[in-house]
């Protein structure tokens, strides 16, 4: 008998209260209709004959499980101040609307109403967070998309493909959906997403109108302004053209940094705006073609950027990967290229394919997407951790979901990118229950365990022997963790920044074991290279020892598949 597959769940059709939802090849097609607490209150109905409160009581959980890992005998407290605190400040900002949405879902739900309100605060509070300091907290997910059309693409058709990366594996992806609103008052428009969560960063509506969210990290951050729910919310409901969306992403200060990639598919045109809590840039397409990740492009923003190296390098390499594989398919671009450049594994820095790196296919993607309006299309990758490493891209028609006609949502799939091999798609999953072992249980042991499988199906893949070392460094274990990073440091990284790296933790973790003499041969390999900041802490090395104090400021983060740390 196979085993069980959570993604090939049969077709489900239901109704509550007057809304209506769908289960179509995997995905969740909800249509709520009427007022906003009409359709606040279908939308809990519907998700919890579905699956339950699962999705929302994981984003409620994500901020303590976050700070847990920096400060965990504080978490909890924590955890709930911020959310009551950025509820309190920033209530009246959301209109009557999105209050009646809000208590109306969690009144399905038999919870506090208060409580819905708190969950729509969480994605500006782990930005806010982030902007205030890397070492408190994980960075925020991150994205990687591009717009092409006319000259970049086949018959100039328009085309969008979006990767979107966050937390919740098993819960995020396992239920998919899109929901479609139907207000009283207003025009049609459609949250990408995940059903129980009563709003997104990415959509579309019936003017045309696209939105994808990514994430920044500028030190201008606020406890007060406009939260990005409500912002992505303003531009669906109530833009019709791009100049609109842009007017209304800038009309006020913000909580937090972050860009919003907004497509225009009628004027056939798109604008990135990258904002902060008081700053902003708008970049537009050059040559038919636009790419976002998550670093700012103009002078003036990246002046406030606070991102830490291993991070910047990661959204840098993707943005350069993209931008090439554009150009590789210049005036022949079709939609089935796109699972293909969504899923690829080349690290451009290490040029040569990884399992995780800096690469367009992040470990922790958990919605990947293609839009073809010109086609009245669109494709949503459906699966396991890479998501965009799905087997099929699953089609649907935009016209029929924005319209609710059930019986015209399905179009042809798409063939997915092919990027990995039985043992690499094995090796992957290990990665991914270390990181869920991490991440969700708070477990450094039992993630330990799948990193350390996970080297033994793939032995040339550095990541899995380097987050094992860092984890058990992280713990002070550190005789477990030598061998690891002596790997780590004997392997061929053909990145500079990597090769100083992995010098510089061997011999962080000798200083911590009294092996002085040891650790200087690392640290004088890691500063002859230029490969600043790490060379330059290298060079401090050799004069101060590392001290297990500064384990504090050390963050293992598998989204980029090392630490996050201060050199």
């Amino acid at each position: 008998m196979p085993p069980f597959n959570m993604f090939a769940l049969p077709d489900l059709s239901l109704e509550r209260s007057g809304g209506t939802l769908e289960r179509r090849k995997g995905i969740y097609i909800a249509q709520l209709r009427g007022s906003y607490a009409d359709m606040g209150r279908q939308h809990g109905e519907l998700a919890l004959a579905a699956c339950g409160d699962v999705v929302p009581q994981y984003v409620n959980q994500l901020v303590r499980k976050l700070v847990a890992h920096t400060v965990p005998f504080a978490a909890g407290p924590i955890a709930a101040l911020l959310k009551g605190l950025f509820r309190r400040r920033n209530r009246a900002g959301l209109g009557k609307d999105l209050q009646a949405h809000l208590a109306a879902l969690a009144q399905a739900y038999g919870q506090d109403p208060a409580l819905a309100e708190r969950l729509f605060f969480v994605p500006d509070i782990f930005h806010y967070l982030a902007g205030r300091s890397f070492s408190m907290l994980a960075p925020p997910p991150g994205c990687s998309a591009f717009f092409a059309c006319g000259e970049a693409t086949n018959d100039g058709k328009l085309i969008i493909g979006r990767n979107f990366d966050f937390f919740g594996r098993g819960v995020w992806n396992a239920n998919n959906a899109v929901i479609v609103m139907h207000p009283d008052r207003g025009r049609p428009f459609c949250w990408l997403g995940a059903l129980g969560v009563s709003a997104s960063g990415q959509g579309f509506n019936d003017s045309g109108l696209f939105v994808g969210l990514h994430s920044n990290f500028p030190g201008d951050v606020s406890t007060k302004g406009s939260p990005i729910f409500k912002i992505v919310h303003d531009v669906l409901a109530e833009c019709t053209t791009l100049d609109e969306a842009v007017a209304r992403i800038t009309a006020k200060p913000r909580i937090c940094g972050l860009s919003l990639f907004v497509t225009d598919t009628k004027a056939r045109t798109a604008a990135v705006v990258g904002f902060s809590a008081r700053h902003a840039e708008i970049v537009r397409p050059e040559n038919g073609t636009l790419v976002r990740t998550n670093h700012y492009t103009t002078a003036d923003m990246q002046r406030i950027e606070v991102g830490p190296y291993p991070w910047r390098a990661n959204s840098c390499g993707r943005f350069e990967r993209i931008a090439e594989l554009l150009d590789e398919k210049r005036g022949v671009l079709t939609a089935q290229d796109v699972p293909s450049m969504l899923s690829d594994c080349t690290d451009p820095f290490e040029q040569r394919k990884v399992l995780v790196g800096n690469t367009v296919a992040a470990p922790h993607n958990v919605e990947s997407m293609i839009m073809s309006p010109d086609d009245d299309a669109l494709w949503l990758g459906h699966g396991e951790l890479p998501v965009c490493h799905a087997e099929r891209f699953r089609g649907f028609r935009v016209s029929a979901l924005l319209h609710g006609d059930a019986d015209r949502y399905e179009i042809d799939d798409l063939p997915g990118g092919g990027q990995f091999n039985d043992t690499e798609r094995a090796a992957m999953t290990e990665y991914e229950d270390a990181w869920s072992m991490y991440m969700d249980h708070l477990d450094s042991d039992r993630a330990v365990f799948h990193l350390r499988r996970g080297a033994e199906l793939a032995p040339d893949e550095a990541v899995f022997p380097r987050m094992a070392g860092i984890l058990l460094l992280k713990q002070k274990k550190y005789v477990q963790a030598l061998p690891l990073l002596l790997l780590n440091a004997a392997h061929d990284h053909r990145d500079p920044l990597m090769r100083a790296e992995a010098r510089v933790w061997a011999g962080r973790c000798l200083d911590l074991m009294g092996r002085r003499a040891e650790a200087l041969v690392h640290y004088e390999a890691a500063a002859e290279l230029n490969a600043p900041p790490v060379s330059a802490a290298a060079a401090r090395h050799r004069e101060k020892p590392f001290k297990a104090r500064q384990l504090f400021d050390v963050m293992p983060e598998f989204m980029v598949g090392t630490a996050l740390a201060k050199y």
